[in-house]
């Protein structure tokens, strides 16, 4: 049995993982204050971590997917900015992953407070009529995220602040977007339709959170059965990089949410559509035909009920 066992590993997966104390690797010594449980430089001394690095490519595939769908379709400028963190996001953790530097730590977890803190400020104008109000919103909002980056670089250096911020401003940001779904969306089918996608989103990232927390706690057990198994089928016991891989999705479902919200509080519904891909939701776009007897977006939803 044993004999069987090692022919088909030898067959499926016949790589061994190199010795992750043989070299600092290219980069040199790691500087940054998280070391996930991927090993260091075993595959390439290129790429401290080359599963985690490679996997965030689903941020960069996503966020051209949203800028120029954004473009194209005219969802505004927040759109364009929330386009353009996902892609700084996307960069940062490639080059933080593959260094394992602390400067590169930082171009990963700052890019993921600031394109969250601006749809969040944004979301919080969205009904306030008063000029002097939003000044007041806006400018409370950008004192605070001046103060979180000066007491994250230069007070308080533990990764767990950032997380529990980052955190905190993103379930605001789900808060919120609700409140306004509940104001703006009068059409009952749509709303349950725009609900269901917002809590496929939520499960994509709660998912996102559980494998990163098992990545965590069973490093250690992970790391003696990606050894046995060996390459490639090892990498499908990289949780981080499921990490990557669910957040990216999850973040690009809720963007679409936001997406059908921004139409409806707007007072656009009828022009957009939404486009399915694989049995997902993957863009909401304009309408092709100007023929107002469709009714855009609640059509759109109907049909994907049926």
């Amino acid at each position: 049995m044993h004999e069987i066992f090692s022919w088909i590993k030898g067959v499926v997966s016949p790589f061994e993982y190199g010795d992750p104390l043989a070299s600092e690797g290219f980069w040199g010594p790691p500087t940054a204050t998280l070391d996930f449980c991927e090993e260091n430089y075993v595959v390439s001394s290129y790429a401290a971590e080359i599963i985690n690095t490679l996997t965030n490519l689903i941020y960069v595939f996503f966020a051209f997917n949203l800028l120029l769908s954004t473009i194209r379709n005219k969802h505004g400028a927040i759109f364009i900015l929330a386009s353009l963190g996902l892609l700084a996001v996307g960069v940062g953790s490639w080059l933080y992953h593959m260094t394992l530097r602390y400067e590169f730590q930082l171009l990963d977890e700052l890019p993921m407070v600031y394109f969250t803190w601006i749809p969040f400020a944004y979301v919080f104008t969205i009904g306030v009529e008063n000029r002097r109000t939003k000044l007041i919103i806006y400018g409370g909002m950008t004192t605070s995220l001046i103060l979180f980056t000066v007491i994250y670089l230069f007070v308080y250096q533990n990764p767990a602040f950032h997380e529990i911020i980052y955190a905190g401003i993103s379930l605001g940001l789900v808060y919120r977007t609700i409140v306004l779904t509940n104001w703006y969306v009068t059409d009952r089918k749509f709303k349950r339709f725009m609900f269901k996608l917002l809590i496929f989103s939520m499960f994509e990232i709660a998912l996102a959170f559980l494998v990163w927390n098992l990545d965590t706690i069973y490093c250690s057990g992970l790391i003696r059965a990606r050894r046995f198994i060996g390459l490639p089928l090892g990498i499908f016991l990289e949780l981080h990089g499921f990490w990557h891989l669910f957040i990216g999705i999850g973040i690009h479902h809720f963007i679409l949410f936001t997406q059908c919200l921004n139409a409806w509080y707007k007072k656009q519904q009828a022009d957009y559509q939404i486009e399915w891909w694989l049995g997902l939701p993957f863009k909401v776009s304009l309408m092709k035909t100007k023929d107002k007897s469709h009714f855009g977006l609640q059509e759109k939803a109907d049909e994907a009920r049926q």
